[in-house]
């Protein structure tokens, strides 16, 4: 029993064995499931391996004269061939074992092996395409399983000795941008790989020897500098050509020193003189004077045969160098650049030469040796053109035998003759200018002009002594010219001097606007671009050096003061108004023209109580009634911010504050818009305006009112009449216009304003007023005028809002008001002050509708129920007419007490059957800066809102 146990275990752990270990992964988990559950005997295990055709067991144990011992002394031979790399002889025991011992398959690692050793072996001997269909092999058989690590490990280490040698394939062959594309290409699948050092410094050099031609081409000089220092190999004398491209490339970058010692080492390398000509031409276009003198020196040492031949070479390279300098303007160089060889030149006899050295002598003010270089040019050419030039720096020296010379070479009555009279009037009319004899300069010029067009040189000294003889609309067209040809500053300034004399900078402006150059320096052009119809009325200024400012920012000031108004009612019903009105204002300049202003102020008003005529009465019932209405208020204080404009032909104005009445709380906007136009210089304009601001009459109109009125009939009934009503605002818009007669003529005014008035519990009541008036002049003298003519005001609302009854807010409303006039206005200004002083009488018409007690329609609805019930009704107001002489009078003045401070004051009254009124104020203001123009600020300035000066 023990015995046939030990068998079953043996067999048991052969056949586990030979499938976890001897045939191909694929095929372990087929045979490894009944294997691993097997508990029965060495029969039983037989005979259930028989059961199965494939099975290993049943295959090996129907055979004959074969055992275990058998099958490993095969594999041990297997792997005996494969260690000692005997490939094909492995490849047959497997093929010998697995025809003997059918069913047996070699194990996966066996299997592996063999075939990772095969593909080496033919990578080895260069059968890339043989080794990759065999990769492709290993990893379809192994790369999934136990030895897929191994597999993929192998197969990158393959693929890598595949690739490294296609890389050294390709720098064999020189394909150097494929090698650097390919190793990118292994770097970006394993970033790990690393390729030979010694491929990489040959890839290296090859591109870095290939990209110096294509830098050179570019004439990438800074990036030439860089390749040298990080391959410094392609750059030694075995590159000669890359070394003289670094050369250069230094001398470009700034490192002249430098290019210097490496074209010695070229020169040095050279075989014969030639070569080193060539050298010493490529090195003359970036090394200095200084640098080449070097060269030239090396190689005339070097090679003594060809010193002449080098000596020349060096003499035109001074030579085009100093031809550099002198087209840069740098005479002075240029010309020591060619003073150590001015021996050699005279040797050569080359008049272009000499031309050469005429011209940068005469630049660099040496004018007689400028003259004789240019004879010898003459000389040397027998050129007429070179003897015009000498005739002409002959007589600009004042050389009289060399000037004579010249003529005799040039044929009497030819063109250059008659150049000849023409330079001697130019002569004459520059010493006539030098002398400031500008008549003659002028003659002297237009004798030249026969014989030529002017140089530009000449056209601008005519120009200035045009300037000079005040023919400026002459010298403004020529400097326009020369302007337009050369945009120089001094043409600049004479366009400019020309038209301010004439009045006329809207020719300058359009010059600078269309013309690139300095002109627009001298000028403001902003403002000159903002206001192109206002150009030549702008009081500009003329400031040296020659520039055009606009004038000086409006006047900025400060002012504190108080006004004193009483409005009282004569048969309107209104009720009598006191108002104390403390203000603050400002005013900033921002520029010529416009400017901001604020004003703070804060009334206090005190208000009459009601008298028994503005109290309810009842309808067939005799009453009593009494009032009690706040008699005096301090308003909180009201602001508005605003900007003035005022230019030649147009003014503007926008203001926006806050009024905040303080007896009815909350606020409301105040504000005005306005824009007039003046179409001339007389003065005429029109205007159109916006307006909202509070209505100034009573206290129930400028303030409100909230509280009671209590009435008892005889029988003893009683009313109490709660209220909140006034604070009314004017909505306004208008138009005015004024056509002035001048100081001769008549002046024609007129004015239409179309007001709504709104405000709490008050029905929105819509009016409109008129002024009409002719004026004509009577005395004008120096600091008076005065003018004297009838006018005619008219007035009209849709209702009567006059009374001091709930709902309506106490201001004089009349449905018709006519009032004709003689009016009178008389002004005198002198240094530092001015009054203006006007007054009208006439005689007054005006006509009031009646209307309800109660004026606002919810309060009158809320009310009729309580007068109902205890059977009364409210007497409404009656309609009423009136008329009488009517008047007004005001005075405004203003004077200066010191260099900054002003004191301004005015007063005014006016009397008429509705109302009498009487107006005072005063203010000391305090202007900043140095333009103290002449400004009135009337005292009734709150009243008549932004409207100040």
């Amino acid at each position: 029993m023990k015995k046939n146990n030990r068998k079953t275990s043996s067999i048991r752990s052969w056949v586990t064995l030979m499938v976890a270990g001897g045939v191909p992964l694929y095929a372990a988990s087929a045979y490894a499931a009944p294997v691993a559950g097997q508990t029965r005997g060495a029969s039983d295990v037989l005979q259930s391996q028989q059961s199965q055709p494939n099975n290993v067991i049943s295959n090996i144990y129907t055979q004959k004269n074969h055992s275990l011992a058998a099958i490993n002394t095969a594999e041990q031979k297997i792997w005996a061939a494969i260690n000692r790399n005997h490939l094909r002889t492995a490849q047959a025991l497997i093929q010998r074992t697995t025809t003997q011992y059918p069913g047996w398959q070699p194990q996966a690692t066996m299997g592996f092996v063999l075939l990772e050793k095969t593909i080496w072996a033919e990578i080895r001997v260069g059968q890339g395409g043989l080794a990759r269909m065999h990769m492709q092999q290993l990893q379809t058989r192994y790369g999934q399983g136990a030895l897929a690590d191994k597999t993929h490990v192998s197969l990158v280490s393959m693929r890598n000795v595949l690739e490294e040698n296609r890389l050294w394939q390709l720098l064999g062959e020189g394909h150097l941008q494929a090698l650097q594309s390919a190793i990118q290409q292994i770097q970006s699948e394993d970033p790990s790989y690393q390729p030979p050092q010694k491929m990489l410094a040959m890839m290296h050099q090859g591109l870095a020897g290939r990209a110096v031609g294509t830098l050179e081409r570019q004439k990438a000089w800074p990036q030439i500098v860089a390749l040298h220092a990080q391959t410094p190999s392609v750059f030694t004398l075995a590159y000669a050509g890359n070394r003289q491209a670094w050369a250069e490339a230094l001398a470009a970058t700034g490192h002249p020193h430098q290019a210097t010692l490496v074209y010695i080492s070229l020169l040095q390398h050279s075989q014969h003189a030639a070569q080193a000509q060539g050298i010493l031409n490529q090195a003359a276009n970036r090394l200095p004077p200084q640098e080449m003198q070097v060269l030239y020196t090396r190689a005339q040492a070097q090679f003594p045969n060809a010193r002449q031949t080098l000596e020349k070479q060096h003499l035109q390279y001074v030579l085009m160098m100093a031809a550099r300098a002198h087209s840069a303007h740098q005479n002075a160089e240029a010309a020591a650049l060619v003073a150590p060889e001015s021996e050699a030149i005279n040797q050569l006899h080359r008049a272009s030469d000499a031309r050469l050295m005429g011209a940068i002598l005469g630049a660099h003010h040496q004018s007689h040796a400028a003259l004789q270089w240019w004879v010898k040019a003459a000389q040397w050419s027998g050129k007429a053109a070179d003897w015009q030039t000498v005739g002409n720096l002959a007589m600009a020296d004042n050389d009289v035998p060399v000037a004579r010379e010249a003529m005799a070479h040039l044929p009497a009555g030819t063109p250059a003759s008659e150049h000849f009279r023409r330079h001697n009037a130019i002569m004459a009319a520059l010493r006539d200018y030098k002398n400031r004899d500008y008549k003659g300069t002028l003659q002297h010029l237009h004798a030249a002009q026969q014989f030529g067009p002017l140089s530009p040189g000449m056209e601008t000294i005519k120009a200035w002594s045009l300037v000079h003889t005040k023919d400026y609309a002459a010298a403004s067209a020529l400097f326009t010219t020369l302007y337009r040809q050369d945009p120089s500053s001094g043409n600049a300034v004479g366009v400019l001097i020309a038209d301010q004399q004439t009045h006329n900078l809207a020719h300058t402006y359009q010059l600078a606007a269309t013309t690139k150059g300095p002109l627009a320096s001298h000028l403001p052009m902003t403002t000159m671009r903002d206001h192109r119809a206002d150009i030549n009325t702008i009081p500009w200024r003329f400031m040296p050096p020659d520039q055009v400012v606009p004038p000086l920012a409006r006047a900025s000031y400060l002012a504190l003061g108080g006004s004193w108004e009483e409005r009282g009612g004569n048969n309107s019903g209104m009720t009598q108004m006191t108002e104390y009105l403390p203000s603050l204002q400002a005013q900033w300049g921002i520029n010529w023209h416009m400017a901001a202003f604020a004003q703070l102020s804060s009334p206090d008003l005190y208000g009459a109580q009601p008298t028994s005529g503005q109290l309810p009465a009842f309808i067939n019932a005799a009453s009593s009634a009494t009032g009690n209405a706040t008699g005096h208020v301090w308003q909180t204080p009201q602001f508005l911010l605003g900007v003035d404009n005022r230019e030649p032909h147009q003014h503007w104005r926008a203001a926006l504050g806050w009024t905040s009445p303080s007896g009815i709380g909350g606020g409301t906007v105040q504000g005005l818009l306005r824009y007039t136009f003046i179409p001339s210089h007389s003065g005429s304009n029109w205007s159109v305006h916006l307006l909202r601001n509070s209505v100034r009459q009573t206290l129930l109109s400028y303030n409100g009112v909230q509280e009671h009125i209590h009435a008892t009939a005889n029988n003893g009934q009683s009313l109490n009449i709660p209220y909140t009503w006034g604070a009314a605002m004017r909505n306004q818009v208008g138009a005015s216009g004024y056509l002035s007669g001048g100081k001769h003529g008549w002046s024609y005014i007129g004015t239409l304003h179309l007001n709504a008035i709104t405000g709490q519990n008050i029905q929105t009541n819509y009016g409109a007023s008129t002024y009409l008036a002719v004026m004509h002049p009577v005395y004008t003298g120096p600091g008076w005028w005065v003018t004297v003519g009838p006018s005619l005001y008219a007035e009209t609302y849709a209702r009567n809002a006059s009374f001091t009854s709930p709902g309506y807010g106490g201001y004089f409303s009349p449905q018709m008001m006519a009032q004709p006039s003689l009016s009178a206005s008389a002004s005198h200004w002198w240094q530092g002050g001015g009054i203006n002083m006007s007054a009208a009488i006439g005689y007054q018409w005006l006509h009031q509708g009646g209307g309800p007690y109660l004026g606002f329609s919810p309060l009158r609805h809320q009310i009729t129920p309580q007068l109902s019930a205890q059977g009364l009704s409210l007497s409404p107001y009656a309609a009423s007419s009136g008329s009488n002489i009517a008047g007004s009078v005001n005075v405004v003045l203003t004077q200066r007490i010191s260099t900054h401070w002003y004191l301004d004051a005015g007063a005014s009254y006016q009397a008429n059957p509705a109302f009498q009124q009487a107006q005072a104020g005063l203010d000391i203001r305090y202007v900043f800066g140095e333009n103290h123009a002449r400004t009135f600020i009337p005292a009734q300035y709150v009243a008549g809102m932004g409207r100040y000066e």
